[in-house]
């Protein structure tokens, strides 16, 4: 049995459609081409296990149905068209690595990408951590209470394996509800008993009213092109804020190019530089013949443009008919596509989030009479001019910071780049930017990367250079 639009349509919370046999896999045989993966296996089977059989089967059934009304087209009246329900975001990564493993039609690779990797890591040092004091109600937790905002504990469990295979003693302090918040991890390392405090960071405010923003600006223009059923690619590179452009301003240029009847148009004035013209679909539809393509990711980008940019922001409109699942692309015979970059100063220090807010935050709930460290970690995905400006400000904040006579020795920056590569199922990397804040001991960790395997190939420099 196959489920229909109708039944996506008709899906509530309360009374969801029945699964299929083998909608989650695992698959009959698996071939070079989908190998096991035993490490990403061990991080899913532990979480499974804080949960009943019936509650993953809920959430699974959840994140399935959501996916799928997402493919559709549907939109619920409180949600942002999000994949996701962003109520139980832990079901939707963990989902999302189950369906990397055993049934990866479900899998999403742009989100993929920043999920198995983060909880391979924590697979392959499971035999590690399970063994340490207050995990399981970390777990528990992860699992329940804080299933909306997993990030932070995963941070935790990724920082906690690091000392472990450093070979300290470390135990998670646990939650007490109702007195001032304290550190996370007691480390005990080489005769040091030390305080870890550790924070995870999201990406900017700013960059999500950034990408609103061009939608409401490239919404009219796109539909236009799409009354005209114009094939078009447009890249565009911003040199003002996204709020100072004028709201008929992409209108202003497709009647300018249509006007002209040339294939294309360049322009370059005082608020952006950019091209539009006429797309050759010839690439998809000879990629069609002999396979599907995903109707959001960097292989139908690719296929469109010519050309793979990491982290690139695209707006499309496309009409197609689905292949083997709604996600996929069968037959496309229109695509209308914006490439678009805000190279403006304003936009990049806005998004070049500095630590210092959290710095401070952790700086409060470390102890004044035993030594510190802070690790905070996020996701370095809006651009490397963006991570080159954020490097800049982490090396001038951390330099001043005041410990206020506590013992605060190092302060770890984990900057994590996943990546959807057309050719890949993920690509990974890491850069670890640490600084020292009061004393002289050598730092603690040898290996301070979080996510990469020891013994992976790491280069000096930051990941923005390669």
């Amino acid at each position: 049995m196959a489920l229909s639009r109708e039944d996506f349509l008709n899906a509530t919370p309360d009374n969801p459609p029945t699964m299929p046999d083998g909608v989650f896999g695992p698959p009959e045989e698996r071939g070079p081409e989908w190998p096991d993966n035993p490490d990403l296996r061990a991080a899913v089977d532990w979480f499974k296990s804080f949960m009943t059989p019936e509650d993953w089967h809920a959430r699974r059934v959840a994140a399935f149905v959501l996916l799928h009304r997402r493919a559709y087209g549907m939109r619920d009246p409180d949600e942002k068209g999000r994949f996701f329900d962003a109520r139980d975001m832990f079901a939707w990564y963990l989902f999302q690595a189950e369906a990397f493993l055993d049934h990866m039609w479900n899998y999403e690779p742009m989100y993929g990408s920043r999920v198995v990797p983060v909880l391979t890591a924590i697979g392959r040092n499971r035999a590690l951590l399970e063994k340490l004091d207050g995990v399981e109600e970390r777990l528990q937790r992860l699992v329940g209470s804080e299933r909306s905002q997993p990030n932070g504990t995963l941070f935790e469990l990724l920082t906690a394996a690091a000392y472990c295979r450093q070979g300290a003693k470390v135990t998670f302090r646990p939650e007490e509800r109702g007195i001032a918040r304290s550190w996370d991890l007691d480390v005990e390392l080489e005769g040091r008993h030390y305080a870890v405090e550790c924070k995870r960071m999201e990406t900017s405010d700013y960059g999500d009213r950034e990408r609103t923003r061009m939608r409401e600006l490239w919404g009219p223009a796109a539909h236009l092109l799409a009354e005209q059923e114009i094939s078009t690619f447009c890249n565009a590179d911003f040199k003002v804020a996204t709020s100072e452009i004028p709201g008929d301003y992409f209108i202003g240029k497709i009647v300018e190019w249509l006007s002209a009847r040339h294939p294309s148009l360049l322009w370059k004035d005082d608020i952006c530089e950019g091209v539009i013209g006429e797309m050759d679909l010839g690439p998809l539809q000879r990629a069609l013949e002999t396979n599907d393509v995903l109707s959001a990711g960097t292989r139908l980008h690719e296929l469109l443009t010519g050309r793979y940019i990491r982290h690139a922001n695209y707006n499309q409109v496309i009409r197609f008919q689905p292949g083997n699942s709604p996600r996929f692309i069968g037959e496309c015979d229109l695509a209308i596509l914006l490439r678009w970059q805000n190279s403006a100063s304003v936009s990049i220090r806005a998004k070049a989030r500095d630590v210092m807010r959290k710095l401070a935050e952790a700086h409060d709930q470390l102890p004044a009479d035993r030594e510190s460290i802070v690790h905070i970690g996020f996701e370095a995905v809006e651009g490397d001019e963006v991570e080159k400006a954020r490097y800049e400000k982490i090396l001038a904040s951390t330099g001043r910071f005041d410990a206020k006579g506590k013992p605060l020795r190092f302060v770890y920056c984990h900057y994590f780049v996943p990546e959807s590569p057309p050719d890949e199922a993920w690509s990974f990397d890491e850069t670890v930017q640490w600084r020292r804040i009061t004393g002289s001991i050598p730092p603690p960790l040898a290996e301070p990367f979080l996510v990469l395997s020891e013994g992976g190939r790491v280069r000096s420099g930051v990941h923005w250079e390669f």
